[in-house]
């Protein structure tokens, strides 16, 4: 009897364990975002490289580009995608052809079918809008957005309920914080055409190096740790999430 309840509380006990461990699970981060992905050539390290290491150990990110043209083929951007993948959807390239339309309802017109089909094909989405550039005026000031997309996707993530993390707003705001001299460390150095340029070129940053890719990640989980409804909550490193309860 004694060996029979013992078998029962070690398979009891088995079956906890195998439970309490997180599912393997794939995010799909895909876009056309300069700053998401590496560029050796340039020195450059892409923030979707440097995700990894907020999640779970089952957690995998894998980082593809993706030079879809939307509308032409909006299924051939969610093609490397698979049932059960989160996808987080970076900047992506759009057609800028008018038509009598204001630009920004063309591209909501071009976005909107990656909601169906994402459904369709079992994937959930997060929608990221793109990763401010360094520019800062000849007073320090730091004025530059990334103009009519972010906003269109703000539109787009209101109206249908999407799951949106807002890193235009939060690197400009880091950007406009943090200065124009403490934020030439994060980024790779201009080149300058000309010695006249010197100056100008000393306060912009289009690529990030190693540092500025791992500042960015860390907004984009300090922007997961905020929002509890974020699919991707609860796959934050466990430490991560408790750090968030405390606050």
């Amino acid at each position: 009897m004694k060996s029979k309840l013992f078998f029962l509380l070690s398979l009891l006990m088995v079956s906890v364990l195998v439970m309490a461990e997180p599912k393997p699970l794939r995010v799909l981060v895909l876009g056309d975002d300069p700053m998401m992905v590496s560029d050796p050539a340039s020195g450059s390290v892409g923030y979707a490289t440097m995700l990894q290491p907020l999640f779970d150990a089952a957690v995998t990110v894998d980082v593809q580009a993706s030079a879809a043209l939307l509308p032409s083929d909006p299924a051939a951007l969610l093609q490397p995608a698979k049932k059960g993948d989160i996808v987080l959807l970076c900047k992506l390239p759009v057609e800028m052809e008018v038509e009598g339309k204001l630009q920004s309802d063309v591209y909501l017109d071009q976005l909107l079918p990656i909601i169906p089909l994402a459904k369709k094909k079992g994937v959930k989405l997060v929608w990221l809008t793109p990763a401010c550039v360094r520019y800062f005026t000849a007073d320090s000031i730091q004025v530059h957005r990334q103009g009519i997309y972010p906003d269109v996707v703000r539109r787009l993530c209101k109206r249908d309920a999407q799951q949106l993390i807002d890193l235009e707003q939060l690197t400009f705001d880091w950007l406009t914080e943090a200065g124009l001299d403490s934020t030439a460390a994060f980024f790779v150095p201009v080149q300058p055409a000309t010695p006249v340029a010197a100056h100008k070129v000393a306060r912009e940053g289009v690529l990030l190096n190693e540092a500025g890719a791992q500042k960015v990640a860390q907004l984009i989980g300090d922007a997961i740790r905020a929002d509890k409804k974020n699919v991707l909550f609860k796959r934050l490193r466990i430490e991560e999430q408790s750090s968030n309860e405390k606050k």
